[in-house]
């Protein structure tokens, strides 16, 4: 546990990255070996989702908070704190600096990372997918263990658009993108479900909810909408606590050791109807995996 005294409002990356899990730090070397050979994060910094620099200040620095929950029921799963981002304001109501999800419009546009173009085959009709909208991500820069096999982490997407919003061109997006990509794998996203979907309203990991058939698909909500309650999102939707596994083998990172990890989330086509993600318990693993796969936590 390295992130209890990292503060809500904190513009520092290394704390966002402290509350996700990622306690021990390597170093850049002067000499010609570049940096040393131990395992670590090499570097941290808060970027737009295309890889831009903000500059949006307070706007863009909203996005990202620090906290010990998001709402009652979603509570910390490692250390002290979680990552939270958000196209609107990543804060609780009875945080400071809260703005409701429903149309806090942050007025910027970016591009996506890698220009990756999400889509949704869960849909009947899958839509076409706006622009991106009041964006934020953490970009990470780490040294893989030489015994890593594979790596999780676990997270909690909320949505402003359910269930009005589905299968629209208004459908936001939270990504995990990893450079290099899991040998095999179509594009650098590593969090979707089982379709093939990546995590927004149309994914079929959205399980607290009400349920109720929208936007030509069948929502079963197994976990009610108890973990909504305290967020701001109310009366709408979350997958609950799910978690991403990743491949981090020398064989499926394609012989390199160093990989660059970027979490972010934004809104599609226009900048109101928010989405917010909560992230923590990153952990290396010496357990073998063959492909990425996001799973709801047991």
């Amino acid at each position: 546990s390295c992130d209890a005294t990292a503060a809500l409002d904190s513009n520092d990356p290394w704390d966002a990255a402290r509350a996700l899990g990622f306690c021990k730090r390597a170093y850049y070397d002067d000499g010609s070996e570049g940096f040393r050979a131990e395992w670590g994060l090499l570097e941290a910094r808060w970027i737009l989702p295309d890889g831009g620099t903000p500059s949006q200040g307070a706007t863009f620095d909203v996005g990202h908070g620090i906290l010990t929950q998001f709402g009652p029921g979603t509570q910390v799963r490692e250390g002290s704190k979680l990552l939270v981002l958000s196209s609107g304001a990543a804060r609780q109501p009875s945080d400071p600096g809260y703005q409701d999800p429903s149309g806090y419009d942050k007025g910027y546009m970016t591009s996506t990372p890698y220009g990756y173009q999400p889509t949704s085959p869960n849909c009947p009709v899958p839509p076409t997918t706006g622009e991106p909208h009041d964006g934020v991500a953490l970009e990470l820069i780490v040294r893989v263990p030489t015994n890593a096999k594979s790596a999780t982490f676990d997270f909690n997407f909320f949505t402003w658009e359910f269930p009005v919003y589905i299968c629209s061109t208004y459908n936001d997006y939270f990504v995990a993108m990893m450079d290099p990509a899991p040998a095999g794998q179509a594009d650098n996203n590593v969090s979707f479900d089982s379709g093939g979907n990546p995590i927004s309203v149309n994914n079929a990991l959205l399980q607290v909810c009400s349920p109720q058939m929208a936007g030509g698909i069948d929502f079963q909500c197994p976990l009610g909408t108890s973990m909504l309650a305290g967020t701001g999102f109310e009366d709408h939707a979350a997958t609950g606590w799910l978690q991403t596994t990743v491949p981090m083998d020398a064989t499926s990172l394609g012989g390199t050791s160093v990989v660059t990890l970027l979490f972010g989330v934004w809104d599609s086509g226009d900048g109101v109807l928010d989405s917010t993600v909560a992230i923590d318990n990153w952990q290396w693993s010496v357990n073998p995996a063959g492909s990425s796969t996001t799973a709801p936590v047991e």
